[in-house]
């Protein structure tokens, strides 16, 4: 059972790596034309595994509605949201919102799948906001230079990018679970919605606004970095995520999945030779601490 927590930890690695490596690259393209480029290649990925294992046929032609609007909400317009947001404010501060949507997860079910919610899950979602707001609060150090801590235009439209992501995605998820209890593939699924995605955001190649594209010419580093991004957070991150699933407790192996944020911040010191300040470190493992509640009770 232990062996299947350190895949959940992987899973959640995965994602602060990821996180890292697609940071520099929004930088130099955009977020919205980084993130059209990772899901083309996303999607081949996905699409490319689904045929191998051979699972399409778990998917219910009465699911591709609800399949393909989960896929705008969650990925079109969340991830969309998170690289724009990603560009603005760098990894720690983008990681650590986008950890609010485990309490919008609860609150949506509540109001909308008429889920009860016991009153410790409540009190994680208090202590995840908290902690969120505490480590944007007092996460940032004075004299931290390194291009990852800085800010590109307002902190405050980074701020609710991030959070608007973490809402899409809470949405996202909620609108899938009927579906992925009822017994389709969560692979197929997910191929699906990258897929449809990948589709709409790539009419946004054709409008003439610079916030659609990026006059900086794709070099093989860039589609490298685009490439092992996607990979990281969802190919390999995804399918470590769903083994933890299969064989280990749920809440324990979401909880432990949600520790990117604090993996972050271990990367973070690792990579620029400096210690995150007080604050970015209490606020994280707050909010880390709240998503326990939530997911183990």
């Amino acid at each position: 059972m232990i062996y299947y927590y350190f895949i959940a930890m992987a899973a959640a690695l995965c994602w602060a790596v990821a996180s890292l490596v697609s940071a520099d690259v929004t930088r130099t393209i955009g977020g919205l034309a980084f993130n059209r480029l990772r899901l083309f290649f996303v999607s081949i990925m996905l699409i490319t595994y689904t045929f191998y294992i051979n699972t399409w046929n778990t998917i219910s032609i009465d699911y591709l509605t609800i399949i393909i609007i989960s896929g705008i909400v969650g990925i079109f317009l969340g991830d969309t949201l998170l690289f724009i947001a990603l560009q603005k404010i760098g990894p720690r501060r983008n990681n650590i919102l986008f950890s609010l949507a485990a309490p919008f997860t609860v609150v949506i079910n509540i109001f909308f799948l008429n889920e009860l919610a016991s009153t410790i899950s409540i009190i994680g979602c208090f202590v995840v906001f908290f902690g969120v707001v505490f480590a944007i609060s007092y996460g940032d150090k004075k004299g931290s230079e390194h291009r990852w801590e800085k800010v590109e235009g307002s902190l405050y439209i980074g701020i609710i990018l991030s959070i608007g992501a973490a809402l899409c995605q809470a949405i996202g998820l909620v609108m899938m679970k009927p579906i992925l209890s009822d017994g389709a593939d969560p692979i197929a699924s997910a191929a699906i919605r990258t897929t449809i995605s990948c589709i709409f955001l790539s009419f946004t190649f054709f409008l003439n606004y610079e916030v659609f594209n990026t006059k900086v010419n794709l070099t093989a580093k860039i589609i490298y970095q685009s490439i092992l991004s996607g990979f990281l957070g969802m190919a390999l991150g995804m399918s470590l995520l769903l083994i933890a699933l299969q064989k280990a407790d749920a809440g324990i192996v979401a909880t432990l999945s949600s520790t990117s944020p604090i993996m972050i911040l271990f990367l973070l010191w690792i990579l620029t030779k400096k210690i995150p300040s007080y604050g970015a470190w209490v606020g994280t493992i707050i909010a880390i601490f709240g998503t326990g509640l939530i997911f183990i009770y």
